[in-house]
């Protein structure tokens, strides 16, 4: 029997249940290798389907194989650590092969062309005058000068030739069918810097105080084992690790290693991106998701050339195809925005300690207000704990205010800014210095309701009611799914005329700034004043130069930003996010307060903030003001020990949805069925603990219903194993139903 060349591939989109290797044959008039990107023809209709061939074999095939169609370029293909993660997240956040793929190789690598410029030269034997003697034309005189141009000049981009002698695309096209000039095409990167208004100064030499320099020396140590390990290093706000972590980035680069530096939102990537251009120019790329497609692809191919070896990103650049990664750095690493909630329900803190471990590079996590998980780590050992206790400079952290806001309310319940504050940026506003206003609430109004039959009006898809704005026309919003209507007249139940609306959202906040404060420049920061990439810089900018002496905002405020003019900080309803359904509520209150604070007094003036709350009493609130992270840890762990919360646990839940609510509660007795049968069979000696079915926090959204089930488990194989097994036999595969399984979810 003759043997034939066998690729066993992965798919690249498929469903769980049939999430397996499938063999093709290999075309003699190509070469395929393990990790490459193939086009191949799947199922009965020869659907053309992207894969990446995981292995190439030498075998006798036992069944009529199809054939490879096409093997994508070089730049696509996985190598063995990338390989190796998908195989590493397929087994510990439960996805399929091709998701853990498509997230490291994305779709737009292989579905658009590269960028390319028309280039002009002077085609071989043409003499520009003899040719253009006889013409005629009332373009010769231009015509002339160009040709003259090109013999002279060679090569020039096309945009360049018309705009010196005002020709257009007819013109140019006429020379080249006549044989005058030649053209060609050049692959030409996009520049995702383009719109950062980036002045390129030389980069500063990095000073670092007597505490930095401790705590560089000690990274350094660390770094130059040449082993995987972790770090963490806390600071109080405005300590200056950004001086740390850059200064560990020359090291790394000195050493020839690559480098990938994450920041949480894209808020952020403009002020780290015109830092990090600064300093490394062309040897560093962005990646977020606001960019083009093309701008994109444009990364990665540079990335995997081997070109950049300085990525900065949100989560999405931790998949980068850095070879020879020697240093992640993972900025503000507490921030809810690493976890990822989409197709691929990853953590990219865990992607990077998976990450590192293959490199034998080093890992470090900063921020002021660590995750409680990762500060368990530090002090338990598994990762190295610098602590950083002093602001940089002449700078001290604000003096803080609490004030309980149930006195103003009671004299007139419609007023966000209570007498305290408005008397504090009053202040402000005199001496000419910046406040930040921060109210994590979108929109005008919470939801509008009919008082004389109680109707409130909700959202005819999700199980929300409508957001009221306010910009020039009234409008209702859904923030869930987008759905949006005029602000109605009537009641749609009873047609009375009067409507109510209730709640708080920043539009409002920023209505009463302007009418308690005319003189006042102001600006908003919030995703309903965001339309480009570039935005949020934009807006960050006006702040930083003074163009405005108000910034109001939501969390997209709060973190990392360095503005040496303000001097304020108001918190306008404290109490909002700490009473949510999920058990990391005090952590993400405690971060996010302790976090705008420290925005204040970062120069040589004192810094302020208030505190506005309901519930003046509650420790959350004392502690951010002192900034004592320590306190808090000790309050929090203690709870979760008691609990059995994570570290003391992994969470995990199943989450079934499908437009149909009867199609939903059958899969959730099908599930319950599954759990009940594997825990009193197979995996009987596996511990587990079940709370659900019940709904999701939002039952209804985008028309589709969700039931959920949570489950309290140790990380270990024989658990994993069990899980696997629901996700792949837990419903009727002929259900409609799409189960999804998220490994430390978030709970609201």
């Amino acid at each position: 029997m003759v043997k034939t060349i066998i690729a066993k591939v992965r798919l690249l989109s498929t469903a769980k249940a049939t999430d397996r290797e499938f063999d093709y044959l290999c075309p003699s008039s190509v070469s395929v290798s393990r990790g490459d990107v193939v086009k191949v023809p799947f199922g009965k209709g020869n659907r053309e389907r992207y894969a990446v061939v995981v292995e190439v074999t030498e075998e006798v095939p036992s069944l009529t194989l199809k054939s490879i169609l096409a093997v994508l370029p070089s730049e696509m293909r996985l190598n063995e650590e990338m390989l190796a993660l998908c195989n590493h997240l397929k087994e510990q956040i439960f996805c399929t092969y091709g998701d853990a793929a498509r997230a490291i190789l994305p779709s737009v690598v292989y579905r658009k062309e590269a960028k390319t410029v028309r280039l002009l030269s002077l085609a071989k034997g043409v003499d520009a005058e003899t040719v253009l003697s006889k013409f005629r034309g009332k373009n010769k005189e231009k015509y002339l000068s160009l040709l003259q141009y090109l013999s002279l000049s060679g090569t020039v981009q096309e945009k360049q030739c018309k705009e010196l002698f005002d020709l257009d695309s007819a013109a140019i096209s006429f020379l080249s069918k006549k044989g005058f000039i030649s053209v060609s095409y050049e692959e030409k990167a996009r520049d995702p810097f383009s719109d950062l208004e980036i002045d390129d100064p030389p980069p500063s030499p990095i000073f670092l105080s007597a505490e930095q320099e401790k705590a560089f020396a000690t990274l350094k140590k660390q770094f130059d084992r040449k082993m995987a390990s972790a770090a963490l290093l806390y600071g109080v706000t405005g300590s200056g690790k950004t001086q740390v972590m850059l200064a560990l980035c020359d090291h790394a680069l000195k050493e020839g290693k690559n480098v990938i530096f994450l920041v949480p939102e894209i808020a952020l990537t403009g002020q780290s991106a015109k830092l990090l251009h600064a300093r490394y120019k062309d040897k560093v790329t962005l990646i977020h998701s606001a960019l083009s497609e093309g701008e994109r692809r444009d990364a990665y191919i540079a990335i995997s050339r081997g070109e950049k070896p300085i990525v900065l990103g949100t989560r999405s650049a931790i998949f980068a195809p850095l070879e020879n990664l020697g240093l992640i750095i993972i900025d503000e690493e507490q921030d809810q925005s690493y976890k990822s909630d989409t197709q691929l329900k990853f953590h990219a803190r865990d992607v990077a300690r998976f990450r590192c471990a293959k490199n034998g590079a080093m890992l470090l996590l900063a921020s002021a207000t660590p995750d409680i998980e990762s500060y368990h780590k530090a002090i338990t050992g598994k990762y190295t704990l610098i602590q950083m206790k002093e602001r940089f400079g002449v700078s001290k952290l604000p003096k803080v205010s609490i004030v309980d806001l149930r006195a103003d309310l009671r004299r007139d319940p419609s007023l966000l800014i209570g007498e305290h504050l408005k008397d504090e940026i009053g202040q402000n506003l005199k001496r000419g210095e910046q406040t930040i206003l921060l109210m994590n609430r979108r929109g005008y109004r919470r939801f509008v309701s009919c008082i004389d039959c109680g109707h409130v009006i909700r959202c005819p898809h999700c199980s929300v009611s409508m957001t009221l704005h306010n910009t020039g026309q009234k409008k209702l919003s859904c923030h869930y799914c987008g759905y949006a209507i005029p602000m109605p007249k009537t009641c749609p139940e009873c047609s009375s005329q009067r409507l109510s609306a209730h709640g708080f959202g920043i539009q409002q906040l920023e209505e009463e700034v302007r009418e308690r404060f005319p003189t006042a420049k102001v600006l908003r920061l919030d995703s309903d004043t965001l339309s480009g990439k570039s935005t949020h810089e934009t807006i960050l900018s006006k702040f930083r130069n003074k163009e405005a002496d108000i910034l109001i905002g939501t969390q997209m405020v709060a973190k990392g930003h360095n503005f040496p003019d303000v001097t304020l900080v108001g918190i306008v309803m404290a109490d909002s996010a700490l009473y949510f359904s999920d058990y990391r509520a005090p952590e993400h209150t405690f971060s996010l307060l302790t976090q705008v604070i420290g925005r204040a007094g970062r120069a040589e003036k004192e810094g302020r903030a208030v505190i506005q709350t309901l519930n003046p009493r509650h420790t959350v609130f004392s502690l951010a003001a002192e900034q004592d992270y320590e306190a808090f840890f000790e309050g929090e762990i203690a709870l979760r020990r008691a609990f059995q919360f994570p570290p003391f646990c992994q969470l995990a839940q199943f989450t079934l949805s499908h437009e149909k609510e009867e199609e939903v509660l059958k899969a959730v007795k099908d599930l319950s069925n599954a759990l009940e049968r594997e825990l009193e069979g197979e995996f009987s000696d596996v511990k587990i603990i079940i709370y659900g079915p019940f709904e999701a926090t939002i039952y209804r959204v985008k028309n589709i219903y969700r039931k959920r089930f949570i489950i309290k488990y140790k990380n270990n194989p024989r658990t994993r194993a069990l899980l696997e097994r629901i996700m792949t036999k837990g419903i009727d595969l002929k259900s409609p139903v799409k189960l999804t399984l998220d490994v430390g979810p978030s709970l609201i």
